[in-house]
Order: structure tokens, then C-alpha cells, then sequence
């Protein structure tokens, strides 16, 4: 501890002897050291609640962010009185996959990257929790004098277009002089004083009444306030280099001699349409009816019905090309299907056009076309 202290003490000195003020513990001065969001950083959902946290992913540059609250029961996960890392590694990772199940199993937003994270506050290595009433918030606060306390939090980004994920553990500390006499009791009793009580380890570090006594700071103060920018810039520039990465290892393949439609033996083959084909109702249906007048022939693959053709491995006989009228997740799942049965063109309808699918056929070197049969020229018959 004493090294640690030691640490803090060199850390808020502008030259030897010289105690430089530490940084200033709010919200806007985290704000201010935000690090920059990378460059093609691709849409971002964030899986929290937490007002801190939106307002540093702003400050980063991300202000075009969506969010989403996971719903799970964190006190029911991972061990308190265990490794802290591990913990909010455990409760970060639930509420990501809790978001992956609920809004991104069936349908879309592929080209999004999901960021989930947690935190709590530890003492002398042991998670601290809200404190049960004031007296346990009076002899967390004591404690803290002349001491020490740190934060542990988590990021994770998950790349839903890809599945990867990148998990990152990062902790700060703060470190206190000694308090006077009256000033847990001075906090406890200002107009923010009840508020104590709803901060983990009872420490609201950004206290006006505590900041005079703070005297340093390791790891960022946009770490302590809920989000290490830098950890999070770190982990997106990972995603746009590893996505930049496999464009240039699986560029899209476009034929030479034009789109899909341009290949009249393609244009006028065998083809097969998957979508809500069999529903009046719905644009796949007349997506079948215009693919039929124009092709050879053409299979409906519905998904939706539990009888007859529901995938392109169902259709019978070669296919020269296939139409998706689906939701990307789906249509990633039928390029793999279609590219195993040597079909090497795939005309993709508005909103099946997704991310998701644009990289199944980069990887399956998949000819792909995007637009509306509806509205696009065939080429004539011959």
C-alpha cells in the first residue's frame, strides 16, 4: 500500500518537492481527456443505462450512438467476494449476450458493434457494494482517509457483423489524504448526502466536500467515472482494422461483363427466390411472380412455412442464380447454403441487402447484385 501511496504522491508532482493539483474528479473533466473515436468506426449500440457512460462515448465523438438496456439480474452473477476483474468481466459478457439474444438473433442491425460494460468500487482488493445504511457508509467513507480505493471496470465490443469480441478489464485508483474530523459527517449531511447511500463503497468521489482531500489519480478519470475511453478507442480500432482486413482478403467479386442481370444465360436460367414467397401480402410475392415471367424457371423457398421448400438445399436440380428477399441473417445463412451447391449469383432485394450478406459472399467469392428485380431491366430475350 505504502508503494502504491508512494505512486499516487509522484504521479500529482510537477517537479521534485512540488505537489501539482490532481486532476479534477467530474464528469466534464472526464470528458475533456475522452480519447478520440477512431476513423470508420462502424454504428455503435451501447448495452447500458449508465448516463456517465453515454455522455463519454459523446465526448469521444460517438454522438450517433443507439442504446439498449439488457435485463438481467447482475447480483444473481459472479462471486463478490472473488477477483473483481472477474466478476465485471462475467456481468459485462452476460449483459452482451443477453443483447445478442434479444434483438439480434433472428433480424437484423449486422453492421452495428455492440458495447457492454460494468464496474464496481474495491478497497484493498474486495468488491464494496452500496452500503446497506448510513452507519456502513460512515466506516466506508473513514476508511478511506489517508488510504486508497479503486474502481475495476470492463468494456466489451462485440462485432455483431463478424461475432467477434474484444474484452478489456481496466482499474483506477484514488488516492486520499487524511480527513478531518467532521467530514464523512459534512457529506453525510449536505443536500447530497442521501445520495451516498446509492454509490458503491458509499464513495461519491466527485464530492465538492472530498475533492480537496484527493491526491492522485492512476488510470484515468474517465475510468473512475465509468468508461476507459482509451481502452474502448483501442478496441474499435481493433474492429475497423480487423473488417478493413478482410475486405482486402475478401473483396467483393463483381463479373466483368456487368450485374447479375447483365449475364443473360444467368439473367434467363434457373433461379430460385427465398422470402415470405407464399404471403399475398408481402413485395417476396411479387418477386416470385417477375423472376417467373422472366426466367427458365424458378423454386419458391419460403422460411416461414414448416412444408415444402425452406432453404435452397430443399430446391431440386441445378440453380443458376438465387434472389434474396429476406433479413440479412437469414440471407447469410442461405449464401452458404446456395455457394455449397456451386451457385455462384445471388441478386440481393432492398433490406436483404445487409452487411451480413455482403460478407458471406465476399467469403464465398459470390457474385452479388443489389437493386429490385420489380424495377430493374432483364435483358432481352434471345
Amino acid at each position: 500500500m505504502r508503494r502504491r501511496l508512494a505512486l499516487m504522491a509522484a504521479l500529482s508532482t510537477r517537479s521534485a518537492g512540488a505537489l501539482a493539483p490532481p486532476p479534477e474528479i467530474t464528469l466534464d473533466a472526464a470528458r475533456k481527456c475522452a480519447a478520440p473515436m477512431p476513423a470508420d468506426t462502424p454504428r455503435i449500440i451501447v448495452g447500458s443505462k449508465s448516463a456517465s457512460r453515454r455522455a463519454l462515448l459523446e465526448a469521444m465523438g460517438g454522438a450517433g450512438f443507439e442504446t439498449r438496456v439488457a435485463d438481467v439480474d447482475e447480483d444473481a452473477i459472479g462471486d463478490r467476494a472473488g477477483d473483481p476483474g472477474t466478476l465485471v468481466r462475467a456481468i459485462a459478457g452476460a449483459k452482451c449476450d443477453a443483447l445478442l439474444e434479444r434483438h439480434f438473433a433472428t433480424e437484423g442491425d449486422d453492421d452495428a458493434v455492440l458495447v457492454c460494460g460494468d464496474q464496481v468500487v474495491t478497497f484493498e482488493g474486495r468488491v464494496r457494494e452500496k452500503p446497506a445504511d448510513l452507519d456502513e457508509a460512515r466506516r466506508f467513507a473513514r476508511s478511506y482517509s489517508g488510504s486508497s480505493c479503486s474502481t475495476v471496470g470492463c468494456v466489451i465490443t462485440h462485432d455483431i457483423l463478424h461475432g467477434t469480441r474484444r474484452v478489456d478489464v481496466h482499474e483506477a485508483t484514488v488516492a486520499f489524504g487524511e480527513f478531518p474530523p467532521t467530514l464523512v459527517d459534512d457529506i453525510l449531511a449536505s443536500d447530497d448526502g442521501p445520495v451516498v447511500l446509492q454509490c458503491a463503497g458509499g464513495l461519491m468521489v466527485e464530492h465538492p466536500l472530498l475533492q480537496p482531500h484527493v491526491r492522485g489519480v492512476e488510470g484515468g478519470v474517465d475510468s473512475i467515472m465509468g468508461l476507459s475511453t482509451t481502452t474502448l478507442a483501442a478496441q474499435l480500432r481493433d474492429v475497423v482494422e480487423a473488417r478493413r482486413a478482410f475486405a482486402e482478403r475478401y473483396p467483393l467479386v463483381y463479373p466483368r461483363l456487368g450485374p447479375v442481370l447483365g449475364r443473360p444465360a444467368v439473367a434467363r436460367g434457373r433461379w430460385a427466390v427465398v422470402g415470405d414467397v407464399f404471403n399475398a401480402a408481402k413485395p417476396a410475392s411479387r418477386v416470385l411472380a417477375r423472376v417467373s415471367a422472366e426466367a427458365a424457371s424458378c423454386a419458391g423457398v419460403s422460411p416461414y412455412v414448416k412444408d415444402g421448400l425452406t432453404t435452397v438445399a430443399d430446391v431440386r436440380g441445378a440453380l443458376d442464380a438465387v434472389d434474396l428477399c429476406v433479413s440479412p441473417r437469414i440471407g447469410a445463412r442461405e449464401v452458404d447454403v446456395l455457394a455449397d451447391r456451386g451457385v455462384r449469383f445471388i441478386f440481393a432485394q432492398p433490406g436483404a441487402d445487409g452487411e451480413a450478406v455482403l460478407a458471406a459472399c465476399r467469403r464465398r467469392g459470390v457474385v452479388v447484385q443489389r437493386g429490385c428485380v420489380l424495377v430493374d431491366e432483364w435483358p432481352p430475350r434471345s
